[in-house]
């Protein structure tokens, strides 16, 4: 096995695990605010960020610098994922944790429509028709508000996040495809402007609540210390290290299974309540991200495939006694 292909398996390991964190997150943070920090919301994020932003100083404390264009890509960064988790968990306050792993997913369909904005490149048809699709399944999944406990302003508040997590991705990936800074400087700077700015937020304007805290550290502890080291040190640093190894198909679809994973969980442990309209809707959106990412790679890979040139007996042997193509010396 190749070094590309030892770090393309390791980057596929690692985001499928990065989807258990994150699915199993939305749990996490519902029994956390439920847990004591119902006034006190971006606090778990201002405690969840500034851990992760002190870890990953710790352990890459010699490759990261103070250089002016990594700080500033990752003041952008940061500060998308400080609004998008912020309005995740204000919005899990009042939906339930699938409602608020689907209607986060809404982020994969989200990327394309804003890369085509930022590079002026039209989608596939195929993702216009993924976006209607998903649609239908976020109405369908709102059927059930009144059973599950869910409710619009919930997802509504989710779904804004579920932006600024799409712009995030397509910020990062137009850096680091351009080679604008390295996979480490950026996930670093990018928790360290975000957790600046959580704790900030917490200290402002919830400050005057600290005093009321009443936590079991007992339940809090071990919830808390998954979401910092699991969910969010490692996950960014997964994640920015698979998106310089895996295509974007491949990296949108791993990170969605977030969605299922975290409404399978939660029914399993009896926060919710199986009902149809929730199946349905979350199957619906699934394959509204295989529409979205998959069709256009496959057909893209296909058209790729056709205008290779047809070998013949005679270029595979040349082929295999030269180790080049004769036509290579034509071009």
């Amino acid at each position: 096995m190749s070094k590309e292909q030892r770090q393309h398996l390791i980057g596929l390991i690692m985001l499928g695990a990065v989807a258990v964190f994150w699915g199993a997150g939305f749990i996490l943070n519902a029994q956390l605010l439920n847990l004591g920090f119902t006034d006190t919301p971006q606090l778990i994020n201002a405690m969840r960020f500034g851990l992760s932003a002190l870890l990953l100083a710790v352990i890459f404390n010699k490759k990261i610098r103070l250089e002016k264009h990594s700080v500033l890509y990752g003041l952008v960064g940061g500060a998308l994922l400080f609004v998008g988790f912020s309005t995740q968990l204000i919005g899990i306050k009042y939906t339930t944790p699938s409602h608020s792993g689907f209607f986060t997913a809404a982020y994969i369909v989200l990327v394309p429509f804003i890369a085509w904005i930022a590079y002026r490149k039209r989608p596939h048809w195929s993702i216009f028709v993924g976006a209607a699709v998903a649609i239908v399944g976020f109405v369908v999944l709102n059927f059930s508000k009144n059973e599950s406990g869910a409710s619009v302003k919930g997802d509504m508040i989710t779904l804004l996040g579920a932006l600024c997590f799409a712009l995030q991705i397509v910020w990062a990936d137009y850096i680091l495809k351009k080679n604008k800074t390295d996979y480490v400087q950026l996930t670093f700077w990018q928790v360290t402007f975000a957790a600046a700015l959580f704790v900030l937020y917490t200290v402002i304007f919830e400050s005057n609540r600290y005093a009321a805290l009443s936590l079991d550290m007992g339940k809090v502890s071990w919830r808390l210390a998954i979401v910092v080291f699991g969910g969010t040190t490692f996950a960014y640093y997964a994640q920015t290290f698979a998106q310089l190894h895996l295509s974007p198909s491949e990296t949108s679809l791993i990170m969605s299974c977030e969605s299922p994973i975290g409404a399978f969980l939660s029914m399993a442990i009896g926060l919710e309540n199986f009902v149809w309209q929730t199946i349905v809707g979350g199957v619906l959106v699934i394959c509204a991200v295989v529409l979205v990412e998959l069709v256009p790679n496959l057909r893209l890979k296909r058209k790729r495939g056709d205008e290779l040139p047809a070998q013949t007996p005679e270029t595979d042997a040349a082929l295999n006694d030269e180790g080049t193509d004769p036509k290579d010396n034509e071009r």
